[in-house]
């Protein structure tokens, strides 16, 4: 471990592990070079040694974001060749851990410009796992498309209910149940009841009660 005048020098991992725990606590606005700064121990002139500016450093840390949560995940899982397996997995995966903080800040920043691309990325990576799972099962390609949402849809809900202890407290405790909805194919055979709306319908605004 590098140290001078008995301090440990901080590298470029530090700060970037720091930015992260800033995301999960305060989103993007948490992620300020004087607070890091003053957290880590450090001077400004530490972080502009291993970073040009502010962006340089979110995008570091979105990118360790992306490598631990998705890039190094997928083969593991993808390593499974049973495809019902493969998707229990990863419901067991989602289920073991606790609401994940950066998660759900990055969700509530889809559409901030320092965000987006890394969370846009992340998001498709995901949504592709999901729906070779489908695809595997045998499901037509749109039908596929609908079950990766369904199942993506079902994990970002997991982290953000899982924020409140009474509400994680009522969710399903049979993992099994889960993957059978998920992968039934019942759905599949039944046709739509209701056609959907095209783009141009808008209900019409219901009138004010006086």
């Amino acid at each position: 471990m590098a140290t001078r005048g008995g301090k440990r020098l901080l590298n470029r991992q530090d700060w970037t592990r720091a930015a992260l725990d800033s995301l999960a606590e305060g989103g993007v606005a948490g992620v300020a070079i004087d607070r890091l700064a003053k957290q880590l121990g450090a001077s400004r002139g530490s972080f502009y040694w291993h970073f040009r500016d502010r962006r340089e450093l979110i995008d570091a840390a979105l990118e360790q974001w992306e490598r631990e949560d998705t890039t190094e995940l997928i083969p593991d899982a993808e390593a499974i060749s049973d495809p019902v397996e493969r998707l229990r997995y990863v419901f067991r995966e989602v289920y073991e851990r606790p609401a994940d903080e950066i998660e759900i800040a990055l969700a509530a920043a889809a559409d901030d410009p320092l965000v987006a691309s890394a969370f846009a990325r992340v998001t498709h990576a995901r949504l592709q796992f999901l729906r070779r799972i489908f695809v595997e099962l045998g499901l037509e390609d749109h039908e596929a498309d609908d079950r990766a949402w369904l199942a993506y849809a079902f994990y970002i809900g997991h982290h953000h209910l899982g924020r409140n202890e009474e509400i994680r407290s009522t969710q399903p405790t049979r993992l099994d149940t889960l993957v059978e909805l998920m992968t039934s194919p019942a759905a599949a055979a039944r046709p739509a009841s209701v056609p959907a709306r095209s783009p141009s319908h808008r209900p019409k605004p219901r009138r004010a009660r006086s």
